[in-house]
Formats: structure tokens, C-alpha cells, sequence
């Protein structure tokens, strides 16, 4: 019997080399299986069939040792295989270019709940796509990916359901994901294992850490970030000055809550018959080394252009606990910041921190008061499109079923310029009931004059509303009839597109739905 070794004594290597020397001074072919088959007389020939055999024998992969193939672990399913209508409309997601991707991750979310996966046939298909697939695709298909990357001698490149255990090892990448794992496991014992060694990191490495630090942040980390205030590298500095705003309890809190109050003060006088009045007084900062410190200090455009005080007036309010202005209720500032001739650094200044700290009664405050303000229910402030962009952006800052309340009353009115305005903001998917009333009013706006079907196709809003709307049956029959509602000529070019766009949107992801199902 051959010795399996004897089948590399004469392999790839050494025929391409005879070859390259030339049949006349090529060695002669080492005894072997593969020898016996060459039975050329010329010596051209008999080097041309040697180096195509071999060729086909290293291609093959022959030449590998016995030892050398070892078997890949038995791959565990992770669940039912989806039916073969959500699989053929996976592939077809996965080769239809841009605008077939946006819809990856909904078919995944789905998948994932569900608990169903891809069938194997997919897998090819997946790995070539593997850095575009979604988060969620990890859950789903990760496992199948590992061990399809494993038995291919590579490594994983795409989405996956464990994050690398030591954050002290691997790339920056690596190391950031490893650390945020530890930060949910055990926030203090992962800030402490930072500050052990963060003096001996790289810039980079110390900024990349520290953002990480926004996962399990609290209080508690407010003085490891005040000493990052004061590193060398900016970007170390830069990092902490975007999370320290988020301590309200903090020594950076404390010295913008001073500044916040000795900028704006809100000083009263008791008229006759009781009543009080109130007045802004607004003292614009200075520039500082300590407000520098802390991240205000005028940007670029302010430089150039003037307005640098205003613009620390606004940051120094945006980076301020909402404590700061406990001392009257925040209807009252609003009402007085949109009667000062700073309204804008004001206002701009408050809505940051109310955003950042989602507190609800200013941002239910903020929304009545801003409201009464464009229906003209506040003497001394008039109706502007300034005006209307600050109550959207107020009417954004609530919770999505309030805001659907809100914009719900607002459709019930036929406020068509407001409506349309606020369409522009709100959640990135509707719930089913606000989504049929959204398609009932765009019917009632398309049947309706000209002048509103011109408003309602200037924004081109309507399209983008169909990766917004619930994909109900009745929701996508609702808008795949809008269109045959339109007036036939030439005028309603961009709205009939528009329509287009939501119905052929809203009916392929109702498909997707439904082939789940199947």
C-alpha cells in the first residue's frame, strides 16, 4: 500500500519550478503514483501532463497531510427554519441592491421574534453580506455564521451575539465592547479596573474607554470624569464634557447650576389687587479658562461671526440641571424666554437639557406653553414659522403615545400647516391606531382643494411615511387607493409619486408579515 506522505514527495512547487527551467533541464519525475500516469515520450509533453496533474492534485487540496484535516465541532440549530416565503424574500433582500437592505432589519426583528432562522441554503448569500446585516440578525443567524466562518478557516465579520470578554486585550474596537459588557455587568468594579490603568493608554484608547463609560453612568463616576477634564488629550476632555451634563448631583452640575442662575433671573413686583408681575433679566457670560474647562467655549462660526456671549448663554443652559431653575415653574420661563430678545440662545439652551433629561413636567410645560403661543393666546408673541419649528420641537420631546395624542387633536382640527409640520418629527414607527388616522386625514386632504394637495406634496413627506405607518392589510389597502383618488393632469406629478412611494412601501412590508405566517 502507497504511504499517504509519498503523495507530496513530488508536488506543485517543485513542477512549477521544472517548468520554469524547461523540459530539457527538468529534472526527472520522483517515482510515485502520480509519475506512473504520465506516459508522454516527449519531454515537452511529459512536463506539461506533470504539471497538470499536480496542479489538479494541490488544487484539489491531496497534498495536505492526514493530520492536517481535523473535524469542525457538530453545528446545533438554534431554531425552526422560517417558511420558504420569508426565505425566498430574505434572498431577495440580501441581491436587491440598497432599498431592498432597508428592509433587513425588519425581516430580522421579525425572525427574532418568532424564533425562527434562515434555512442553510442562505448561508453563502449571508456571509457575503455579513458586514451590512443589522444587530439583530446576531440573535438569528450569529451562531450559524460562527461555525459557516469557522469551517471556512476565517473569522466571523459581521454581527454577533457574545462581545469579547477581556477589555484589555484585542483592538480598540474590541476592547471598547469588552469594557461596555463589564460596565452593565458591574458599573463601579469596571470604572475602578479603568482608573488602575488608565494613565499607561494610548490618547485613543483613554477616549474610546471613557465614552464606553456612558453604559451604567452615574453619580458615582462624576470624580474619575472631572480628572479626565484636565487630560491631555482632547478628546479624553471632550468625552467627559458630554457625560458629566447627565450627573445632576456632580461638581460640574453644581458650577453650571451657579452660572445658569447668575444669567437668567426672573425678579417679580407685586402690582395693586395682587397681582404679580415677572421679568426676564438676562446677563450674558463672559468667556472663561473654567468655562473652557467645562466645554463652553464659542465654536468656529461664533468666532467669526460675533454672537459669542449668546452662544455661552446657550450651552452654559443646554449643560445645567433643570435644579437650577426650580425656583419657578417652568411655564413661567418659557413664557418670559419667548418675550426676551435672547429667546433664541434661551430657548435653544432649554429645550437641550429638558431633551436630555426627559423630564416630564417641563416637557409637558414646555409643549402647552409653546402651544398657546402659536394659536395666539399669549399677548406680545406673534405667530411665526420660528415660532411653529419650536412647538414641533416641543411636541417631540414627549413620550410617542402623548405625542400621537397631541397630533391626533391636532388632525381633528384640520390644521393642515401644523400637522404637516409635526408629521416631520414624532416616533420612527406609529402605533396601528394613529397610523389609520394619519391614512383617513391624508384621503380627507387629497379629496380636498387644490391649494391642500399642493401643501401636502410640498415637503415630500407623504413617501416617507410608509416606513412609519403600521403595516396593517387595512392601513396598505388604504393607501394603494389614495392614488386613484388624485385628479388626473399633469399638476400632481410629485404628489402621485409621493403616493406611490407609501403604498408600494406599506404593501411589501405587509408581505413580509404575511410570508412569516405562511
Amino acid at each position: 500500500m502507497t504511504d499517504p506522505t509519498d503523495l507530496v514527495a513530488d508536488g506543485w512547487e517543485p513542477i512549477l519550478a521544472a517548468a520554469l527551467l524547461g523540459a530539457g533541464r527538468a529534472p526527472p519525475a520522483a517515482p510515485g503514483p502520480l509519475a506512473d500516469l504520465v506516459t508522454e515520450s516527449d519531454p515537452g509533453s511529459a512536463l506539461l501532463a506533470r504539471l497538470a496533474l499536480h496542479g489538479i492534485h494541490h488544487l484539489a487540496g491531496l497534498d495536505l497531510a492526514p493530520g492536517a484535516m481535523e473535524p469542525l465541532a457538530v453545528r446545533e440549530t438554534a431554531g425552526p427554519e422560517c417558511p420558504p416565503a420569508a426565505a425566498n424574500r430574505l434572498h431577495a433582500l440580501l441581491t436587491g441592491g440598497h432599498a431592498g437592505r432597508e428592509r433587513l432589519r425588519e425581516w430580522f426583528d421579525l425572525a427574532a421574534s418568532l424564533q425562527v432562522r434562515p434555512p442553510a441554503w442562505l448561508h453563502q448569500a449571508l456571509m457575503l453580506q455579513a458586514g451590512n446585516l443589522p444587530e439583530s440578525a446576531g440573535a438569528v443567524i450569529g451562531p450559524d455564521l460562527a461555525w459557516l466562518a469557522a469551517a471556512c478557516g476565517g473569522e466571523q465579520d459581521g454581527p454577533s451575539a457574545d462581545a469579547p470578554a477581556d477589555w484589555t486585550e484585542g483592538s480598540l474596537p474590541e476592547r471598547r465592547a469588552a469594557f461596555a459588557a463589564f460596565r452593565a455587568r458591574d458599573p463601579d468594579g469596571a470604572r475602578t479596573a479603568l482608573e488602575a490603568v488608565f494613565r499607561k493608554e494610548k490618547a485613543e484608547t483613554r477616549t474610546a474607554l471613557v465614552g464606553a463609560l456612558w453604559t451604567g453612568l452615574s453619580d458615582a463616576d462624576g470624580p474619575f470624569l472631572e480628572t479626565c477634564l484636565d487630560d491631555r488629550a482632547a478628546g479624553v476632555r471632550e468625552a467627559a464634557q458630554r457625560l458629566l451634563p447627565r450627573l445632576p448631583r456632580s461638581l460640574f452640575a453644581s458650577r453650571m447650576a451657579v452660572r445658569a442662575t447668575a444669567a437668567l433671573v426672573i425678579e417679580s413686583k407685586a402690582r395693586l389687587l395682587r397681582s404679580t408681575t415677572h421679568e426676564l433679566v438676562v446677563t450674558l457670560p463672559q468667556e472663561s479658562p473654567t468655562l473652557a474647562r467645562d466645554g463652553v467655549a464659542p465654536n468656529a462660526w461664533e468666532q467669526r461671526g460675533g454672537g459669542i456671549r449668546a452662544g455661552l448663554l446657550r450651552d452654559i443652559l443646554a449643560a445645567a440641571p433643570l435644579h437650577a431653575f426650580s425656583g419657578h415653574p417652568p411655564r413661567l420661563w418659557i413664557e418670559l424666554a419667548l418675550r426676551s430678545e435672547w429667546a433664541e440662545p434661551i430657548l435653544r439652551g432649554l429645550f437641550s437639557a429638558v431633551a436630555r433629561d426627559g423630564d416630564p413636567a417641563w416637557t409637558t410645560q414646555i409643549a402647552d406653553g409653546l402651544a398657546e403661543a402659536y394659536e395666539g393666546k399669549l399677548s406680545g408673541i406673534r405667530r411665526t414659522n420660528e415660532l411653529l419649528r419650536r412647538w414641533v420641537e416641543a411636541i417631540d420631546l414627549l413620550p410617542g403615545p402623548e405625542w400621537e395624542a397631541r397630533v391626533t387633536g391636532l388632525i381633528h382640527a384640520r390644521k393642515i400647516e401644523v400637522v404637516l409640520a409635526m408629521l416631520e418629527k414624532g416616533p420612527d414607527a406609529f402605533s396601528e391606531r394613529f397610523s389609520a388616522v394619519v391614512i383617513d386625514w391624508l384621503a380627507f386632504v387629497i379629496r380636498g382643494s387644490e391649494n391642500l394637495r399642493r401643501d401636502l406634496a410640498k415637503p415630500w413627506l407623504i413617501a416617507r411615511l410608509g416606513e412609519r405607518l403600521w403595516p396593517g392589510e387595512d392601513i396598505a389597502a388604504t393607501a394603494g387607493a389614495l392614488g386613484a383618488r388624485l385628479p388626473k393632469d399633469e399638476g400632481h406629478d410629485r404628489l402621485r409619486q409621493q403616493v406611490t412611494t407609501l403604498a408600494e412601501t406599506l404593501e411589501l412590508r405587509v408581505a413580509i408579515r404575511r410570508e412569516f405566517q405562511q
